[in-house]
């Protein structure tokens, strides 16, 4: 066995050594690009050998866990930020059945950062919150709501509507699926189900790859028992590409 592996032909080592370089090549390539994502930013940062946004401190057992982000940047408006994401999430760390993790996202100028925690107390029916932070990197201030939506020459009509379509095309497809019908539960209902009273309610924007989205916390349960149907990334409403 030893002799035939040497005496392997060249046409069959070169689609070998081939295919590990392209590898190769390809970690660095993606290597390189998370790094100089960053790497123009050491001038702001309070520990340049960590990235912008990192996790400060985490508890956890075998399930649930709380993950506290830390934005790894100088300035006081940055500072307050910190003191805001830790006293929010220290009514949580010190308690079980939840689940807090974290998403951050640099699109330009702008870091995004999304804190997204369930509490499982109520094992029936999760709830979800979400709380977000958009950051101009050059100024180092909150960009307003208002701010992100001028960037994207839309208003909150517009975010308005965009999440009454996905709510009703999910009521659509929900009848559709023969969850409900809609003598059982009209779309009145299945908003009252999803505890909607308002799409604008409890929202919070985020940029994502460059697209402005919305997370909106709403139930997935009830009689009809569709939290099957829902996915985690639901919460996430397109609102512009």
């Amino acid at each position: 066995m030893i002799k035939k592996f040497n005496k392997l032909d060249n046409n069959k080592k070169i689609p070998i050594v081939i295919t590990v370089s392209v590898i190769l090549l390809t970690i660095i390539i993606v290597y390189t690009f998370f790094r100089n994502s960053e790497s123009g930013y050491k001038s702001i940062k309070v520990d340049t050998n960590k990235e912008l946004v990192y996790t400060l401190k985490e508890t956890r057992d075998d399930v649930f866990y709380i993950k506290v982000p830390y934005i790894n940047i100088n300035g006081s408006t940055i500072k307050s930020i910190n003191e805001d994401i830790d006293s929010y999430l220290s009514e949580f760390i010190d308690t079980k059945m939840k689940i807090s993790t974290y998403e951050y996202n640099i699109n330009g100028k702008v870091l995004s950062l999304a804190i997204k925690t369930v509490d499982y107390y109520n094992e029936d029916m999760p709830i979800v919150y979400f709380k977000t932070y958009n950051i101009n990197l050059d100024t180092l201030e909150l960009v307003s709501d208002e701010e992100l939506l001028n960037a994207y020459d839309i208003n909150f009509n517009d975010v308005n509507n965009a999440m009454e379509k996905q709510f009703k095309y999910w009521y659509k497809e929900l009848k559709k699926e023969k969850y409900l019908t809609e003598e059982e539960c009209d779309y009145e209902c299945f908003l009252e189900y999803r505890g909607v009273e308002d799409y604008m309610d409890n929202i919070s924007y985020y940029i994502d790859e460059g697209k402005l989205v919305v997370f909106k916390p709403f139930s997935f349960y009830s009689v009809y028992k569709e939290e099957d149907y829902f996915k985690e990334d639901d919460f996430k409403f397109i609102i512009s590409n």
